[in-house]
Order: structure tokens, then C-alpha cells, then sequence
């Protein structure tokens, strides 16, 4: 039997062991679908949580942008063979699945845990009518909430407060993380006739 020469000059042929381990890559990354809808389901998320979580959270867009980077960057840090390569990814998909799917999704997690689990809530009328996004902007201008009265409630309610009130009623925490949410802001306009008596 004749002896098959190669034509490949030594120096262009991969090493075997290189040849293996590519081949071993190549059979375990498979076709899926369910990183890119994650990937989908995770943008989805963002959007909704910036604008629901994070226009209540009392923190700066530049912090907020820290804080997505290390949650999206993190999963990078992992060895792709151990834990990419085992999920069926190539390593761009595996990049692109922690900055669009696990980054959205931790990040998110968290700015929903810091506003709904809060420390004790304080609360003010003010006279302030911009909306929450506007009271959240007075925010980052000023440093502080617009201007208020500060009073005691025990029922988180407005009809605590004594005396007729106009403006909106806002009610603050401390959230999870120590960020200040906005817990409450409500519109409440004094009722007919609460000027006479």
C-alpha cells in the first residue's frame, strides 16, 4: 500500500494537539436558541427596570452605568471552557450572552430588590407638580427633593396628615443596597371646602 504524501509543508500544519482541541470546541458548540432569547428577554428587562426601578432609585446615572458594567462584564471573568463551552456557546456568544442576558438580569434583580425591600418610610407634602421622573431630575440637579413638610404617618396614607394639604405626597426609604427610593408620590389636591373650616 502506497505511502500518501502530504503536500502541506510541516510548518503550516497545526500542531496535533491544537487540532484536537479545536475539534473538540467546534463538536461542543452546538446550534440553540435559547441564548438569543435570553439575550432578547434581557434587553426587554432593562428598558422596563430603568424606567419603573430606576426612576424611583435616588441614584446617579453614572453609578447606575458602574454598576450594569460589573454585572454584564462579571460572567466574562469565568473560564469560558468550564462554563461557556459546557452551555454550547461559541466565546463571542458567551461574551454577548453576559453582557445582554445575565448583566440585564442580575442588574435588574437588584434595582427591584432595593426598591421593594426598604427600611422605614418618611413622608412630606410638597408643593412640587412635576411627575416622578421630574421629581427624580429636581433630584440629580439639586441633590435633594424639592421642598417639603415632613410629617408622621402610621398607615403610609395622606390621611394622617392634619389639615387641609394641596401639592403631592411623598413617602422615602432607605432601600436593600442603602440606595433612597421613592416609595410613594401621589397627588393630592385639598378637598372642596377643607380652606373654610
Amino acid at each position: 500500500m502506497a505511502h500518501q504524501s502530504n503536500d502541506l509543508p510541516q510548518r503550516y500544519r497545526p500542531p496535533d494537539g491544537r487540532r484536537h482541541q479545536q475539534g473538540t470546541v467546534e463538536a461542543r458548540v452546538r446550534e440553540q436558541s435559547w441564548p438569543g432569547t435570553l439575550m432578547a428577554l434581557g434587553i426587554f428587562v432593562l428598558i422596563i427596570s430603568f424606567w419603573a426601578a430606576a426612576g424611583r432609585t435616588l441614584v446617579s446615572y453614572v453609578v447606575l452605568a458602574r454598576w450594569f458594567a460589573l454585572f454584564a462584564f462579571a460572567g466574562n471573568l469565568l473560564p469560558y471552557s468550564r462554563v461557556g463551552l459546557r452551555s454550547g456557546m461559541e466565546r463571542l456568544e458567551w461574551f454577548l450572552f453576559n453582557l445582554l442576558a445575565v448583566g440585564p438580569f442580575v442588574f435588574s434583580l437588584l434595582l427591584w430588590l432595593n426598591l421593594l425591600v426598604h427600611g422605614p418610610e418618611r413622608f412630606s407634602i410638597t408643593g412640587y407638580n412635576g411627575d416622578i421622573i421630574q421629581v427624580r431630575s429636581y433630584w440629580m440637579v439639586h441633590g435633594r427633593l424639592p421642598p417639603g413638610e415632613p410629617f408622621s404617618s402610621n398607615t403610609g396614607s395622606i390621611a394622617d396628615h392634619p389639615g387641609p394639604v394641596g401639592g403631592h405626597f411623598i413617602g422615602t426609604a432607605t432601600g436593600l443596597l442603602g440606595y433612597e427610593v421613592i416609595t410613594t408620590y401621589t397627588q393630592y389636591a385639598t378637598p372642596a371646602g377643607a380652606s373654610d373650616q
